[in-house]
């Protein structure tokens, strides 16, 4: 397991049931460089990662986001295609207000 300090912009989640199947699930969303190699794109998006249930994205709900935290990734497979789950979220610290003025 890899750990990363991230910076998370974002956190949802849900519990309860839909058409009687039980679901308890959590995402967060972590900032991610745009693949700038291709010379088609540049700068950041958010990209969603797995928590192990809602009680994991209730815990740092309370934050004010962006966020920086350390996070834990697992790369699982089901044989075909492989992913990256998150193990484990430690909040460290609010992340720094970004106020750059915008040209036209």
């Amino acid at each position: 397991m890899a750990v990363e300090k991230v910076k998370v912009q974002g956190v949802k989640f849900f519990s309860g049931a839909i058409d009687g199947k039980n679901i308890d699930s959590g995402k967060i969303y972590i900032e991610e460089s745009l693949d700038f190699t291709t010379g088609r794109a540049k700068g950041y998006a958010s990209q969603e990662y797995s928590l192990a249930n809602a009680a994991a994205a209730q815990a740092i709900m309370h934050n004010e986001f962006p966020l920086i935290c350390e996070v834990e990734f697992m790369r699982v497979t089901n044989g075909d295609v492989s992913k990256n789950i998150v193990a484990s979220i430690k909040p460290i610290e609010r992340s720094p207000a970004e106020k750059k003025p915008v040209s036209a």
